[in-house]
């Protein structure tokens, strides 16, 4: 039998009574907390018992990975699956989204169908939900980020929400590691138009591959990584392949052992370059989205595999990618993980342990107004990125209680304290006189046009009245 963590086995508990009112429950669960083993131990439970289920990913590498694991527990299990084996008589299917939905009526029968990356996917897994719902099927989605990229909840797929024990908590218990999060670089994003609550990816790629704009924030990233963390096992996050190459090139260019990995390449090569990473004989890996969720490095791999730092070069406004991204280096170690956020990140999405409301409500976007950004503070003596206080927790600095102002070095590397982006959004704000020099404040920060209007109607009424 698999065994879990006391506060694995209360989620579990929560999910099974609150199966016990509603067909479709979401679980929540922190990247790093043991979603699929969680998973499996209920699987188990339930095949023990006679009954069929369904573990669905999205991806061809999270099935292979995942049926890994199945073998490892001695569970046996058959395939929905492309160039796969379909066992009918199987209790445990593996399940390709892709591959289900073009043979729904051959599918088999569930008891409980198991949504890996719930929040990932569009009509096509909608399709095998419905139809699976449809006969009666408990649905169990599984995400650490519940909520689309665009930020709507999934409430028109689920119809209760357990949540499991926060990212914070799982580090202060010793689940997940403790991290230093340093912001380097803010580039201006503030002419890049969004699409479905993220940037518009063919014009986030082009300004991050433009020789002004990607070439100095990569320089920037091989430089400050080796400064400040060479020999830890890094990855670094890009907005395409091309610019994961790039990315790779410039690392090994300053002297960083390093590689590309996309989901384009074989299972071998990209199993050869992470036994490299694991072995340290590379010391970064670049990469667009095949590494910012649900891919195991070490199941990859064969070996284990700790990832140390990250170097983010990917500007996203979607909190569901950025927090997918922010799990990978958490993986427990003695040693702090490092962060380096190259494209402010931070500054819009607040710290990686601040942990969102998690809702399933779908927003109304015919309402004005947004999400308030999470204050941080930066220590201006060692450059420390943490929540508000008024010492920093890391080197004992006292913030004076007026005129704050926060060093910015051109090339230096600058520690964020939780405090920082707030202070640092307070000061360019106090900086933009113009009507367009406050939209593009709002445009880096995550705020709405309104407020950049709201506040310079309300200077202008301040200044008439003199």
């Amino acid at each position: 039998m698999i065994t879990l963590y006391p506060d694995q086995q209360d989620l579990i508990d929560r999910l099974r009574l609150a199966m016990r009112h509603n067909k479709s429950v979401l679980c929540q669960s922190a990247t790093g907390s043991g979603k699929t083993v969680m998973a499996m131990h209920m699987m188990q439970s339930a095949a023990a018992k006679g009954n069929a289920v369904g573990f669905m990913v999205p991806r061809r590498k999270l099935l292979d990975q995942t049926s890994q694991t199945l073998d490892s527990l001695g569970m046996a299990h058959g395939f929905v699956a492309s160039g796969r084996s379909y066992n009918p008589f199987a209790k445990i299917h593996m399940i390709m989204t892709d591959t289900i939905v073009r043979r729904l009526e051959k599918a088999p029968r569930l008891k409980i169908l198991f949504d890996d990356e719930a929040h990932f996917g569009g009509p096509e897994k909608l399709k095998v939900i419905r139809h699976y719902q449809a006969q009666g099927t408990y649905v169990i989605g599984l995400s650490a980020t519940p909520e689309r990229p665009n930020g709507d909840g999934m409430g028109d797929v689920y119809d209760q929400m357990v949540k499991g024990q926060t990212l914070g908590w799982l580090i202060n218990n010793k689940r997940l590691s403790k991290y230093r999060l340093f912001g380097p670089d803010t580039p201006d994003l503030s002419a890049i138009k969004t699409r479905n609550g993220d940037y518009a990816q063919k014009e986030i790629n082009s300004y991050m591959m433009a020789d002004e704009h990607g070439k100095k924030l990569v320089g920037n990233a091989a430089k400050h990584y080796k400064e400040n963390a060479f020999g830890k096992l890094n990855l670094s996050f890009c907005t395409s392949v091309l610019s994961a190459q790039m990315s790779s090139q410039m690392f090994n260019d300053a002297g960083i052992p390093s590689a590309c990995i996309h989901g384009e390449m074989d299972d071998a090569d990209i199993q050869k370059i992470i036994m490299a990473f694991a072995r340290r004989q590379i010391l970064n890996i670049s990469s667009c989205m095949l590494i910012a969720f649900g891919f195991d490095l070490s199941q990859a791999s064969g070996i284990d595999v700790t990832v140390e730092s990250m170097s983010d070069l990917a500007p996203s406004k979607s909190r569901t990618w950025q927090k997918q991204k922010w799990g990978r280096p958490l993986r427990m170690k003695p040693d702090p993980a490092l962060i380096f956020d190259h494209v402010g990140n931070h500054l819009h999405h607040g710290m990686p342990h601040d942990e969102p409301d998690w809702t399933l409500e779908v927003k109304d976007r015919r309402k004005g107004g947004g999400e308030k950004t999470i204050p941080v503070r930066q220590c201006p003596q060692c450059y420390f990125v943490s929540r508000p206080s008024p010492a920093c927790p890391a080197c004992g600095f006292v913030h004076p209680i007026a005129s704050r102002t926060v060093e910015e070095v051109e090339g230096e590397l600058a520690e964020v304290t939780e405090r920082a982006r707030k202070v640092a959004v307070r000061q360019e704000q106090g900086r933009a006189q113009t009507l367009d020099e406050l939209l593009a404040v709002a445009a880096r920060t995550g705020k709405k046009p309104g407020w950049a209007r709201h506040v310079y109607e309300a200077r202008q009424k301040k200044r008439a009245g003199r």
